[in-house]
């Protein structure tokens, strides 16, 4: 059975395969930035945006937010090549 106490982050970042976005408040109270280098460290495959914000940087800077998920997953989407059409 599933249970928080029992799986670690380690865990889950060893069964990851894709590239990973970390979206970080710098300013988060309770995680603060020096967790998102830990986790750039443990999992090379991922990318780090550090922003003004707090816990919740979707709700706090929204535009910012959705700027840096576009310029990080668009260069990952490869062009529909015209032999698939």
């Amino acid at each position: 059975m599933f249970s928080p106490s029992n799986v670690t982050l380690n865990d889950i970042l060893e069964k990851l395969s894709c590239p990973l976005l970390l979206l970080w408040g710098d300013l988060d109270p309770w995680v603060g930035p020096s967790k998102a280098e830990k986790i750039k460290e443990m999992y090379p495959n991922s990318s780090l945006v550090h922003l003004q914000a707090g816990h919740c940087p979707h709700d706090e800077v929204p535009d910012l937010v959705n700027e840096a998920l576009l310029n990080w997953a668009v260069p990952l989407s490869s062009p529909i090549s015209s032999k698939a059409i």
